[in-house]
């Protein structure tokens, strides 16, 4: 909080206190809430001709609230006024918080669901302007008012609906932008800053608390608690939320000489819901059908033992059977033979439907994903233009180079990986490229690389950012984290390399010994973090000192409809894309003795493989696809190989993907199933082969 402001006048601080005690009583408890809601817009009027803005803004938020109904605004109310009393009474200006540290009094409201949607949609197009506008060159003048328009638009739609925080924020910018319109270098310095907070921003048009739990931790690193190390490399999101709708610009002007409608996302996901329900349907008729066939056969055969006992009883004699129990027992025999064919036709009619109803929903599910889908070119190249602009303004030389831009992806997915992926490459920029002289010295082009990649996995995507710049000095995590008091001297001490790096994700901890804006504050990649936690992914580090740090997401699949072959081992049914399976060997085939049980790979650990410790080779063998196009295609022995089946696949949490590996579940009636990983498959096999 900030104390430090112009000379107070006397007389206006008189005034104001009077106003302030006047008003006081109208705020207590039980009191009539309009008798309230006059009194704090009494009391806002009067902080701002007194010239105590911050009381005045707090109040605003304060009477907003009320408005809206919230119930604890009544309180704070008070609080705030009483505050404002012992301090004018003493002599002192009203504490208020300087931006961006966040008001006490500010607090996240949940959006009202029927307005969330639109609204969530609205800001992203606005922020994806601001991205095109601090993309811009040559102007930085008209970019700097083209950004203060949108920003301002933005503050305006998060009063509309109440989102006091964004509101809050978007003022703060608002102001930034005002001092850079006095000339083109001042322009240049506020949209450098700008795009340092844009992805703060994006948080909190998604999670505002998380935004302001970040920036609280920021403004007051004296009361951040001790955080314990990750358990694991990195912390394990959560389970994975709906997706929120966003929208994409550059997508419509692709399409602009089609005629299209803009429909809502959850629209769309409520059909592909109901898609994967009709494929699922067909999977139960499918098999409905192939029971009642089955079902004609079984009745067909009793039919032929009912004739063949018929023929060995022979004719009616005075000394046998009764005539009227064999005409029944004839008659039985006919009804079966007629049952049976009709049984036989309804069978090969409900077949029919399935299969009708299989092509119609893989057609309508192809129709739906292509209103979903666009490429990674689209993300790749609106992170490589707003990093090259913050590059050329911070006097940096960077290249890109992309590639895997053809890979498809799903259009929610894409717009909200934009967040994390531009704070990962604009941290590689930042923090990451050395400058020129810096860079000669250690004998490096002049010119930095960036690099991003993607590459689809059978479990999802996986996005690569790689930069060639100094990287991360481990040791130097190691002793900042001790002296942050983040982690303990003996815990640092016992840390490797891939625990240490994933503190940079700590809120606050940082590389730099001095802090601009933004950058060398710590925040940013723990918002990229929360980001990609919110899709159901994870974000692994690797730094190679001196040659640059890779940044790598993991994204998990989309559930759709997939082709799966069915596989037996370890006592369970398993699926495998069918996509990444080459061939499947028999286990006396030559080559197939090098196989690594499924089992093995399952339980994670090095175990007994066949040909290499005197057990019996694997019935089956499933070559996989290499994972590099020189190395020989990995070998995986299983119990018994089964049908290929189209089926829906459903995401699993990251702890289940995590310990299988799986790429997803897959229900079949009562049935759950898990679909394996092909990819983490390969790399088990290898490393599970090469220790035999």
């Amino acid at each position: 909080m900030s104390e430090h402001a112009p000379p107070l006048d006397p007389e206006l601080v008189r005034l104001l206190l009077e106003e302030l005690r006047r008003n006081e009583p109208a705020l207590a408890a039980g009191k009539p809430e309009a008798g309230a809601r006059r009194a704090v817009h009494a009391i806002k009027g009067s902080a701002g001709i007194a010239g105590q803005h911050g009381l005045a803004e707090s109040l605003a938020r304060i009477e907003r609230r009320l408005a809206a109904g919230d119930a604890p605004a009544l309180a704070d109310a008070r609080a705030r006024v009483a505050e404002a009393i012992a301090a004018l009474s003493a002599g002192k200006s009203v504490p208020s918080a300087v931006w961006p540290e966040p008001p006490d009094d500010l607090a996240a409201i949940p959006p009202d669901p029927a307005t969330a949607a639109r609204y969530v949609a609205e800001m992203q197009d606005r922020l994806e302007r601001v991205d095109g506008a601090l993309a811009a060159s040559g102007d930085e003048l008209g970019a700097a008012l083209a950004v203060y328009r949108d920003i301002h638009a933005m503050k305006g739609a998060a009063l509309a609906v109440s989102d006091e925080v964004t509101a809050w924020f978007c003022h703060g910018l608002e102001d930034l932008l005002r001092r850079g319109q006095r000339s083109e270098d001042s322009a240049r310095e506020a949209l450098a800053e700008i795009a340092r907070w844009r992805g703060v921003v994006a948080e909190m048009i998604v999670a505002p608390e998380r935004a302001l739990e970040t920036l609280r931790l920021l403004a007051r690193p004296s009361r951040q608690p001790s955080l314990p190390p990750p358990a694991s490399a990195l912390p394990l999101p959560p389970r994975r939320p709906a997706q929120e709708p966003s929208g994409e610009l550059d997508l419509r002007a692709q399409v602009a000489d089609d005629a299209t409608l803009r429909v809502p996302t959850a629209t769309i996901d409520r059909l592909f819901e109901r898609v994967r329900q009709l494929g699922q349907a067909r999977v139960e008729v499918a098999d409905g059908a192939a029971l009642a066939q089955a079902t004609a056969i079984r009745a067909r055969a009793l039919r032929l033992e009912l004739t063949e006992a018929l023929r060995l009883i022979g004719p009616p004699r005075p000394w046998g059977a009764p005539a009227a129990a064999l005409r029944r027992i004839e008659q039985s025999a006919r009804d079966l033979g007629a049952f049976a064919e009709r049984l036989a036709r309804e069978g090969a009619a409900l077949k029919e439907t399935a299969d009708r109803v299989g092509v119609e929903s893989i057609a309508a599910h192809g129709d739906l994903a292509a209103m979903r889908t666009t490429r990674v070119e689209w993300l790749f190249g609106r992170v490589a233009r707003a990093v090259s602009a913050q590059a050329r303004r911070e006097g940096r030389e960077v290249r890109f180079a992309v590639s895997g831009e053809e890979t498809a992806i799903d259009r929610q997915v894409a717009e909200r990986l934009v967040d994390p992926v531009l704070q990962l490459a604009r941290n590689a920029v930042t923090h990451g490229i050395e400058p020129v002289a810096e860079r000669a010295a250690r004998g490096k082009p002049r010119v930095g690389s960036v690099q991003l990649a993607a590459q689809p996995r059978s479990g999802g995507l996986r996005l690569v950012v790689q930069d060639d710049g100094a990287g991360v000095d481990v040791a130097d995590v190691r002793l900042r984290a001790i002296a942050r008091g983040t982690i303990s001297p003996e815990v640092a001490s016992a840390a490797d390399d891939q625990t240490l790096l994933s503190l940079l994700f700590v809120p606050g901890f940082t590389t730099r010994d001095s802090a601009d804006l933004l950058a060398g504050r710590g925040v940013g990649l723990d918002l990229a973090l929360e980001a990609v936690h919110r899709l159901g992914g994870t974000i692994r580090l690797a730094s190679r000192p001196g040659m640059g740090l890779t940044a790598t997401l993991d994204i998990p699949f989309e559930s759709g409809l997939v082709e799966v072959l069915w596989l037996d081992a370890a006592g369970a049914t398993f699926g495998l894309p069918a996509l990444q399976v080459r061939r499947v060997l028999l286990g006396r085939d030559p080559g197939a003795e090098r196989a690594v049980p499924l089992a093995a790979c399952l339980r994670g650990r090095r175990a007994p493989v066949a040909g290499g410790g005197g057990t019996e080779p694997s019935p089956f063998a499933i070559e996989l696809d290499p994972l590099q196009g020189d190395e020989p295609p990995p070998l995986l022995g299983v119990d018994r190989v089964g049908a290929v089946e189209e089926v829906t696949l459903r995401g699993v949490s990251p702890l289940v993907a995590t310990a299988g590996p799986y790429a997803g579940a897959i229900v079949r009636g009562a049935e759950l199933r898990l679909c394996l990983d092909a990819h983490a498959l390969s790399e088990m096999v290898g490393s599970l082969g090469a220790a035999s």
